[in-house]
């Protein structure tokens, strides 16, 4: 399952503490095994009585018990049923309930113990049997409703989320992910509906005399409860293809049937290249297998991997080239390839428990991008795999807490639910895309595919993994040039430690040798530890530099490694490490050296360092002076390489770590001069780049214009601003067309300069577009506007009858809105007068005051905050504790910033360069597209 990065962001807080102390009595432990589920479903949508919105369900579990036992122990959880709608059978005889006590509910943990009047007997098949009825709900969990507007008429329709607690919502169920089973699907939908879909093939189909058609399914692989799903409704599929049996759709509402040529075409195309490179074809697994992609309107996800019964947000399925901004084509291209690995990966072998979800969730994210850049090249997918997962990976675990990727102390929903994050999914893929480079694509291979066959329909742990891997290694010989190590003890070093390193270079030209040194990264530098890391070690020198070969030269298992290099001496030779990130580490290089590479990246033959390796020195550097390794001055001097750099990751390097800057001086003094400085460094890109996008134009190239004019513009270019306003006013008073790459920074500046009229304007076009991804982008900057009336009004807009803004979006309106400092007062006042408007909104205050807390920057922001939560007495307890955790973490930022004002502002006085007015040839480029 594909996160949300936006709805994660808000919430980390709050799961913070969730590996503080964990109940182990929230797992099953039973001696069951079931091996099969017959499940019947009745949904009832707007029947306009007490049925509405309601479902009848039965579900018969065939199940062996493993020692003999008096209780059945399942999950049930808001399913309503009575002992006398059980029934237990061992062939034709009846096995009693205790006739004193014969069900318990357990709602702490979500259990149902249904009490015998005689022992189960071990190894004996036994089918239970439990009649019930269940709420059709509303929190897009379980199985949910969802609406959509057609020809004015609300259509209803029910699909499911099951991941990863969900099932027994649904269904009385034995809900972890080892009790694998066999499941049979029936469901009975109204007749006006379209047919139903489900994990496999439509089996048969029975019209019933209540207006119902009864539609059963084929059996489904072994699989995880977490798995099945099903879909009521009146989709429709534009594009599906029977390749003799390889049947692959994709269903939306039937007014967005248009927009899936895209995902279907790459749906096609995955699936396959995937097959080819595990070794196993994916409707080789059973006979009854399709593959369905789902556009739904709310999803609390992503998407899910449902095996067969994909399902995702319209913004993530759907792509319209006109209406879609470049990102859009990149991320339904990688979101697509994200669950398509699962059908592997996760599916066919399943993680054992969520401590291991990495199992599932690392090769995903890794094959996500890996796959995408092998069969779509055009959206620069091979970059991602850095600038996306790895740079995210080592902002996730740079403090002490981190939880290792490998976590024991995983039991509770919440404790499941916080581990699906980015040390599971980003820092996971970078730790198997690292050995990937260390083992070499054959051994990888082979390792994988040994993997996959060894434990097919069966659940998966790390030791299986390591020893597919190392037989791969034995037959290709891989690890040869490093002896000493074995892949087990090095892939479970990173798996089960917490932390990444950052390797410290000493160049010694005296000796010929460079004097490796590593140390556990931390986001601050008071902390410290002396963890030691098996880190895989690619260089390469400025005398000849080779950012091809991605096999380590070596493997440091040590604190210190002193590695002989001739060149050092006889050609005062200099090394960059990682070469292109293939590693996760960070490197820091002495003093000389950075003076040299500082120096080659300004001179002419910036170039010759790869555009990844010049992406990761910006990162590092940034990530180096939050952290107290570097000064200010030194991060100064190398970015002045930026003034001539064309690469969008380079760029997406700098201008994150502007953001985070930026952010530290919020409300200072010291906020314009910095601006001045980025201001000057991107002027080249900006007016390069320009309002006038060519039809040559690449992936890289739209990607880029959009984030140097979006951070020009906010930072109040004139010439940037001018050129974003003649492009939303054609839009907005001629209907000009605006090219899907402009349109973010059109939409914003537009409202940030505009009044509440344009803010009316954007949400009637996100109210009536049919392009979901466009209404997710207006969504994302309504923010921007600085009518204040209209801000209140987009913070609750959730409660709008028919709003656009769905549960999936709840924590758009505020992320969009604190986006902008100016904006903070806003939302204080709106907390500190209307309260209950917020709770109204939102089922829980804890990610919402978390969130408010940690964009504050002054120290009258802190104590209006403090002062106002002191009298919160309608807060809760837990959100006040986690905004005052968040409150202490702004104020860290805000002392950094303090401390380290006369180190910056000195480099910056001294030689940040005024910024030439040749930004305004932007114009020119808007004047030729747009007439002006």
């Amino acid at each position: 399952m594909l996160r949300q990065l936006t709805q994660l962001a808000l919430l980390c807080m709050a799961v913070q503490s969730v590996y503080s102390e964990t109940d182990t009595n929230y797992r099953l432990n039973t001696t069951i095994s079931p091996s099969a589920y017959s499940i019947l479903i009745t949904p009832y949508f707007d029947t306009g009585d007490d049925k509405a919105f309601t479902f009848d369900g039965e579900v018969e579990i065939t199940f062996t018990t493993t020692t003999n036992i008096n209780t059945i122990k399942l999950h049930s959880e808001n399913l309503t049923y009575t002992s006398s709608n059980i029934t237990l059978m061992n062939g034709g005889n009846t096995v009693n309930l205790l006739e004193t006590n014969p069900l318990e509910f357990e709602d702490k943990y979500s259990f149902a113990h249904i009490n015998l009047a005689s022992e189960l007997t071990s190894g004996v098949e036994y089918i239970l049997k439990i009649v019930y009825t269940g709420t059709i709900r509303d929190d897009l969990a379980g199985f949910y409703k969802n609406y959509y507007i057609e020809n004015g008429v609300k259509k209803w329709l029910g699909a499911t989320q099951l991941e990863s607690t969900s099932a027994r919502k649904v269904f009385p169920s034995f809900d972890e992910p080892e009790y694998k089973a066999v499941f049979t699907l029936t469901i009975d939908r109204p007749a006006n509906y379209k047919p139903s879909l489900a994990n496999t093939k439509l089996q048969s189909n029975l019209s019933l005399s209540n207006g119902y058609v009864r539609e059963t399914f084929y059996p489904t692989p072994r699989m995880s409860t977490y798995l099945v799903a099903f879909l009521v409704s009146e989709f429709e599929a534009e594009h599906y293809s029977r390749n003799g049996t390889k049947e692959v759709g994709v269903f939306t509402r039937p007014e967005a049937k248009n927009q899936t040529d895209y995902a279907f075409n790459f749906a096609e195309k995955v699936v396959q290249a995937l097959g080819d490179y595990f070794g196993i074809d994916y409707y080789s697994t059973n006979s009854n297998l399709k593959l369905d992609h789902i556009a739904l309107v709310d999803f609390k996800a992503g998407a899910m991997e449902n095996w067969g019964l994909v399902t995702y947000r319209e913004s993530l399925l759907l792509y319209v080239p006109e209406e879609s901004t470049p990102y859009y084509k990149y991320r339904v291209a990688q979101i697509i390839a994200h669950e398509t690995t699962h059908m592997w990966f996760g599916n066919l072998v399943t993680c054992h428990w969520w401590s291991n979800t990495w199992l599932n969730e690392g090769f995903a994210n890794y094959f996500q991008d890996y796959i995408t850049a092998m069969i779509e090249p055009d959206v620069a997918a091979e970059d991602q795999l850095i600038i996306g997962s790895v740079y995210t990976a080592l902002d996730a675990d740079d403090v002490p807490d981190s939880p290792p990727i490998t976590n024991n102390n995983v039991n509770s929903p919440d404790e499941i639910s916080g581990h699906f994050g980015s040390i599971t999914y980003q820092k996971a893929g970078s730790v198997i895309r690292m050995i990937h480079h260390l083992i070499g694509d054959n051994a990888f291979k082979s390792g994988l595919n040994a993997y996959l066959m060894a434990n097919s329909f069966q659940p998966g742990y790390p030791e299986k993994l390591y020893t597919a891997l190392s037989q791969g290694v034995n037959v290709y010989n891989s690890l040869s040039s490093y002896p000493g190590n074995d892949i087990t003890d090095l892939m479970s070093s990173w798996i089960s430690r917490a932390g990444y390193p950052l390797v410290h270079v000493e160049v010694n030209h005296a000796d010929s040798t460079v004097i490796l040194t590593q140390k556990r990264f931390y986001r601050h530098s008071t902390d410290k530890s002396d963890e030691i890391y098996k880190i895989p070690i690619t260089y390469t020198l400025d005398t000849s530099f080779d950012f091809t070969n991605t096999k380590p030269a070596f493997i440091m298992t040590n604190k210190t490694y002193v590695l002989p290099v001739r060149e050092i001496k006889e050609n005062h030779s200099w090394p960059i490490l990682n070469i292109q990130e293939t590693g996760l580490y960070r490197v820091n290089y002495d003093s000389h050296t950075w003076h040299h590479i500082s120096e080659h990246l300004k001179g002419s033959r910036r170039e010759e360092i790869h555009y990844i390796n010049r992406a990761k020195i910006v990162n590092d550097l940034f990530a180096f002076l939050f952290a107290d390794e570097v000064k200010f001055e030194l991060l100064h001097d190398v970015l002045h390489f930026l003034e001539d750099e064309t690469e969008n990751a380079v760029w997406y390097a700098a201008v994150r770590g502007f953001k985070k800057l930026r952010s530290h001086y919020l409300g200072s003094d010291t906020l314009s001069l910095i601006d001045e400085f980025i201001l000057h460094l991107m002027e080249s890109s900006a007016t390069r780049l320009g309002f006038e996008v060519k039809s040559t134009d690449d992936y890289r190239t739209h990607r880029n214009r959009m984030q140097i004019l979006d951070l020009a513009c906010k930072l109040g270019h004139q010439g940037c601003i001018d050129g974003a306003l003649a492009v939303y006013k054609d839009f907005k008073n001629n209907g000009k067309w605006i090219d899907p790459s402009l349109r973010e920074v059109a939409y914003c500046t537009g409202l940030r300069y505009g009044n509440g009229d344009d803010y009316d304007f954007l949400w009637n076009r996100m109210f009536t577009t049919n392009v979901a991804n466009e209404a997710r982008l207006i969504g994302d900057i309504l923010g921007c506007t600085s009518d204040e009336t209209k801000l209140n009004s987009f913070l609750g807009s959730m409660l709008v009858e028919n709003s656009p803004i769905k549960i999936q979006d709840l924590t758009v309106p505020l992320s969009s809105v604190l986006s902008n400092y100016s904006n903070v007062h806003v939302v204080l006042e709106g907390l500190q007068q209307n309260i209950s408007l917020w709770k109204s909104i939102y089922t829980s205050l804890d990610s919402v005051l978390s969130t408010v807390a940690s964009v504050l920057r002054t120290d009258d922001e802190f104590n209006q905050f403090e002062t106002w939560l002191s009298s919160c007495t309608e807060c809760g307890e837990s959100a006040v504790t986690g905004a005052r955790s968040a409150l202490a973490k702004a104020k860290l930022t805000a002392q950094w910033a303090k401390d380290h004002r006369s180190d910056i502002w000195s480099s910056l006085r001294s030689g940040a360069g005024i910024p030439s007015v040749s930004f305004l040839l932007l114009l020119a480029g808007y004047a030729l597209t747009y007439g002006f």
